[in-house]
């Protein structure tokens, strides 16, 4: 074991020293005509070592010291060899004329026999093609017998097949008419079945109804009864509270006139001076129209009351007319003035449907159409208006309670007819015509104050939305400009009467 130990370790010296004893060649390799070769075999004569010359010429190698000369070669051209002494070696490779003349005889014959080859070749596939037809006509000829034989099975085939599919089309036709009988026997006993099931619960729904309506009625009339007996019990309580206010003054006045009395008796008697009984005099004088004052506010108090009970108790319900004044301003800062009027039913004291419509005067979204208010990054610009509009609407009213100070919320929806209004374009001077008609959108909350039992003023403010004329010029350029139509956005301020 120690000995292959040292063996091993004497033989990794020897390479290691092997390795470092090594030196480099480098060098050049050129043709004839002077210009460097690329791919050029340099070989250590002697040893296996070699190396390729690179795309300049050049190369560069180990070899051994030992190493007395470098041979360089290449297919086609002479060997040549120099000697290793330190220096920059350089090659210049003759062409091999024999080789050439060699390699050019070698390739002649290969043609030719290349060309042999290929006449035999085609020789062999003229035989081979003549063969195959022969065995394809042969191979056609039974099958165009094969296809004839085929062709009758499968004629005689298909008249067995189309006796049969008859035969079975009839049984099936006749089968079909049955079950259609059968269907229709069984139709017309489900319809009759329907139709008394259908008469029953037509008539077990107007049993119902009838129920239902007696029950309606009934629970109507245990409301009405129930509400006449609360409106009672208040009327009652109210009288019951205005008699305990009557006899309170009327107990009021008593002690203040038995009061005074007492004070006039006292300053009959000689109790007092002068002086006592006219501050007596005064005080009684006094309490005599603070009395009357509370008297005169309990008569006004009851009388406002009772007004508001009879506005109360009072039905609106009929045709009622409202007109209106609207001041718009949308966020393109496009004022316009509006004038209404609106004609509807009220249904109860809580809703209110019907239509109206008005006049509209718009004013201009900017002075007017110089170049240099165009030449902006284009978007969609509002057009000028200045003109009058008709809008027609829809107008729906709802009231949150039944006071004389009302709270409501409403919705008016139409659309805003127009003739058509021509814009200068700012490029050319011509005259371009668009539609400022549109729909229109306007919820509004307000509050309606009653004036009289038919009078009415109220207050609106809404959020208003409607289409309108815009113009749009080309990221590219202005001669591509259109116009077209968006939604508008704004709020509004309203002003009305309702007779």
């Amino acid at each position: 074991m120690k000995r292959f130990l040292f063996f091993t370790l004497c033989c990794i010296l020897s390479l290691s020293v092997a390795a470092q004893a090594t030196r480099p060649v480098r060098g050049v390799v050129f043709d004839n005509n002077g210009i460097p070769m690329s791919g050029a075999t340099l070989t250590a004569v002697g040893s296996t070592d070699s190396k390729l010359s690179g795309t300049d010429g050049t190369f560069e190698m180990l070899v051994s010291p030992y190493t007395k000369f470098i041979e360089a070669s290449k297919e086609g051209f002479i060997s040549a060899q120099a000697e290793v002494d330190g220096s920059y070696l350089v090659f210049k490779l003759q062409v091999d004329k024999k080789y050439a003349e060699n390699k050019a005889k070698a390739e002649e014959e290969a043609r030719l026999a290349a060309q042999k080859a290929e006449e035999a070749e085609q020789a062999r596939i003229a035989a081979e093609k003549a063969a195959a037809e022969k065995a394809e006509q042969e191979r056609l000829a039974a099958e165009e017998r094969k296809r004839i034989e085929e062709e009758k099975r499968i004629a005689a085939e298909k008249a067995a097949a189309e006796k049969a599919e008859r035969e079975r089309l009839v049984a099936e036709e006749k089968k079909r008419i049955e079950e259609e009988k059968r269907i229709a026997a069984e139709k017309a006993a489900a319809e009759k079945a329907e139709r008394e099931r259908l008469a029953a619960e037509e008539k077990k729904r107007i049993e119902e109804e009838k129920r239902i309506a007696a029950e309606k009625a009934a629970a109507e009339k245990a409301e009405r009864e129930r509400l006449a007996a609360e409106e009672k019990a208040r009327i009652e309580a109210e009288k019951k509270r205005i008699a305990e206010e009557k006899a309170r003054l009327a107990e009021e006045k008593r002690l203040a006139l038995e009061k005074a009395k007492a004070e006039v008796k006292a300053i009959k008697s000689g109790e007092g001076d002068a002086t006592r009984q006219a501050q007596l005099e005064q005080e009684h004088q006094k309490a005599l129209a603070q009395q009357a004052l509370l008297q005169e506010k309990a008569k006004k108090a009851e009388a406002k009351k009772a007004r508001i009970e009879e506005w109360k108790q009072a039905s609106l319900k009929g045709y009622r007319s409202m007109v209106e004044f609207a001041f718009m301003m949308d966020f393109d800062l496009m004022p316009s003035y509006n004038l209404h009027y609106i004609g509807g039913y009220q249904i109860n004291n809580y809703l209110y449907v019907g239509a109206g419509a008005g006049v509209c005067l718009h004013e201009s979204a900017f002075g007017d159409n110089s170049v240099a208010e165009w030449s902006k990054e284009p978007q969609d610009r509002p057009l000028p208006l200045q003109t009058v509009n008709v809008p027609v609407f829809a107008y729906f009213r709802a009231n949150f309670i039944n006071r004389r100070c009302t709270p409501y919320f409403a919705v008016a929806a139409g659309y805003r007819f127009s003739t058509k209004h021509y814009f200068n374009m700012p490029w050319d001077n011509q005259s371009e015509y668009y539609s400022t008609s549109g729909l229109l959108i306007n919820p509004q909350l307000g509050v309606n104050l009653r004036m009289t039992k038919r009078a009415d003023v109220y207050l609106a403010a809404g959020f208003n939305m409607q289409q309108m004329p815009v113009f749009n010029a080309s990221e590219s350029t202005m001669f591509d400009a259109k116009f077209g139509k968006k939604f508008c956005y704004g709020f509004d301020l309203r002003l009305g009467f309702t007779f």
